[in-house]
């Protein structure tokens, strides 16, 4: 037996995400919840879910793949707002996480990619989720409503994590294997344009498409971590939060948090270095569709 197939059967794919329920976010956690506080994502025994737990069962091939959505955020955000069957969308792809979480569970799957479909489309292949529907668009989100105008159904979740430079960033801490580590300057992403306006404005623009493209009563769930800038946090998340709420198509539901765990070297010596303490958490926003007047 090898040892990617001992770690297959180390780790359960179908596990149902557990959410631990409060009246506040975790004492370290860096921010006001948006809403009211929905819980924190972990385990009845305490334990935390691994951010590293896809390597069980997630092609190889996304190694390529620098900024992975959690994939327990996804699967709790389809676990908690779709039933089987259901439509489930993701405007920025990127590994393909939402959609492997939404087949494997027995609904139906589309989004838009610009770079990686074929990461999407591997790790769909390493899930042996052929029985179900999935649509893979490749193009740039910013132009998505020209692919769903003739959608006859409506989603009813969309989940995304964002691109934004952050991601962008990464690449020059893998000097070595810029081949693998990198978003391809070829392709307009949405991570090259920096937390400006204009990005706000671009992601804006995105969520309402995806919202107008979701049932009355469908959720929007973004996942996103927040970055250090000038030895503070940036609360892109608020910022986000305020470009959803910008389309008037949604109202806020409420914010459950993910902490990033293993920590990385940066993120546990930050503190010492620096004297501030870093985000350690995913912030997780659930929005809900309004319904039509």
């Amino acid at each position: 037996m090898s040892s990617k197939t001992k770690a297959k059967n180390s780790v359960d794919p179908g596990e149902v995400v557990h959410v631990q329920k409060g009246k506040r976010p975790p004492t370290d956690y860096h921010a006001p919840p948006v809403g009211r506080y929905l819980g924190e994502l972990i385990r009845k025994d305490g334990t935390r879910y691994s951010r590293i737990e896809r390597r069980a069962y997630y092609a190889d091939a996304e190694v390529k793949h620098i900024a992975k959505t959690p994939l327990h955020i996804a699967r709790w955000a389809v676990q908690q707002f779709t039933k089987p069957g259901d439509w489930v969308f993701d405007p920025t792809m990127g590994a393909g996480t939402t959609a492997v979480e939404a087949l494997r569970a027995a609904r139906n799957a589309a989004g838009v990619e610009i770079q990686y479909v074929d990461v999407v489309q591997a790790n769909i292949e390493a899930n042996n989720c052929f029985d179900k529907k999935y649509s893979i668009l490749h193009g740039d989100a910013r132009n998505m409503g020209d692919f769903l105008k003739g959608l006859k159904k409506k989603f009813a979740l969309t989940v995304n994590n964002p691109p934004y430079s952050g991601d962008a960033r990464q690449k020059g801490f893998w000097k070595d294997t810029q081949d693998k580590f990198q978003y391809d300057d070829q392709y307009p992403n949405l991570a090259f344009m920096g937390e400006n306006d204009e990005y706000f404005e671009a992601m804006s623009r995105i969520y309402a498409t995806c919202l107008k493209y979701t049932k009355p009563k469908g959720h929007l769930v973004i996942g996103v971590k927040d970055m250090m800038r000038n030895k503070q946090p940036f609360m892109l998340h608020q910022m986000l939060a305020d470009a959803v709420m910008r389309t008037g198509l949604a109202k806020a539901v409420g914010t459950a948090v993910l902490k990033h765990h293993p920590g990385t070297l940066h993120l546990n010596t930050y503190e010492k270095r620096f004297g501030v303490r870093p985000p350690l958490y995913q912030t997780i926003m659930v929005f809900q569709r309004k319904e039509a007047k």
